[in-house]
């Protein structure tokens, strides 16, 4: 059957990626808009097709960054709430197909190359297994990756347990339970205002005076930006040890973003391990998971690409 040209999106809280497939196999006219520029991901949509002149186009494959339980979806951490159905009816027609963000870029796992992958500490053997994709950005996403199934979760919004010591971090805790009273989740830190958080209590400020690419990049040269990176790392590798044991992800533990990219830059990966495989009791599973940074910066289009063949 003929491929008919197909919108690859990639919603995310803050940016939204646009793309164009007309074989099912590449993409053309990427884009990048902001969301908060826009009132409905119908005008989000309509919004990129008018930019590249496009008529008459009916299928779609989005990814959004909100669970997708049924007909009606809410975005976790922007004010977007859309209708599957409404919006099949007015734009695509032809097909929609509408999957969490991080289940979108987790299609894109099972086909990346070698040289795609940055391996955190040392190589070790290829094991057959579950795999987990983790991406920090304006929230936490996490994908398991079961042979060729996707499975979504929201295993950010867990609670950051009691065990998890480190210095500095305690401290962090308990202000931000004063502050907002409850307990931090994953996502609270290991996120983009997470790092603005950080900065902000560490630092004894009123305010975080930084962006969080001025955080992350200025670690050589502020105390306080290097130990952002510090007890950010430390909780990173303690939330993938919690992630790898409870998925049993001896297929590896995948890591992409830009936030990953900057967090692993110029890092002891043997330090990071050592947290990683930190386990009184399943060391010997923690050891033999490999950890991979993936280089390429478009897992969202790449699993569009796979999941609009199936349309």
């Amino acid at each position: 059957m003929d491929f008919k040209p197909s919108l690859l999106a990639d919603l995310g809280s803050t940016n939204a990626r646009f793309a164009i497939s007309i074989d099912g196999k590449t993409y053309i006219d990427s884009l990048e808009l902001k969301i908060s520029e826009y009132n409905s991901v119908e005008s989000l949509c309509q919004g990129y097709l008018d930019l590249i002149d496009l008529k008459g186009l009916k299928r779609a494959v989005i990814g959004v960054a909100a669970p997708v339980i049924g007909d009606l979806v809410s975005f976790v951490n922007c004010d977007l709430e859309f209708s599957q159905s409404k919006l099949q009816s007015n734009l695509f027609s032809g097909g929609l197909r509408v999957v969490n963000d991080l289940s979108l870029q987790a299609h894109a796992v099972n086909f990346l190359k070698d040289d795609e992958l940055e391996v955190i500490g040392d190589r070790l053997p290829y094991l057959e297994g579950p795999k987990i994709l983790v991406s920090p950005g304006t929230g936490l996403g996490m994908a398991g990756i079961i042979k060729e199934e996707v499975v979504s979760t929201e295993a950010g919004h867990l609670n950051i347990p009691a065990k998890i010591k480190k210095e500095g971090l305690d401290f962090i805790i308990d202000v931000f339970r004063r502050k907002i009273g409850r307990m931090p989740t994953f996502e609270d830190f290991l996120s983009g205002k997470g790092l603005n958080f950080f900065y902000y209590v560490l630092s004894g400020q009123e305010e975080c005076q930084l962006s969080n690419e001025e955080i992350l990049l200025n670690y050589n040269t502020d105390s306080i930006c290097l130990e952002v990176k510090d007890v950010m790392n430390y909780l990173y590798a303690a939330y993938l040890r919690y992630m790898t044991l409870a998925w049993g992800a001896l297929g590896g533990v995948y890591l992409a973003g830009s936030i990953t990219n900057s967090l692993l830059s110029d890092i002891d990966n043997s330090e990071f391990r050592n947290i990683f495989e930190d386990s009184d009791t399943m060391k010997g599973l923690l050891r033999v998971t490999s950890i991979y940074r993936v280089k390429p910066q478009d897992l969202g289009f790449r699993g569009a690409l796979k999941l609009t063949r199936d349309l």
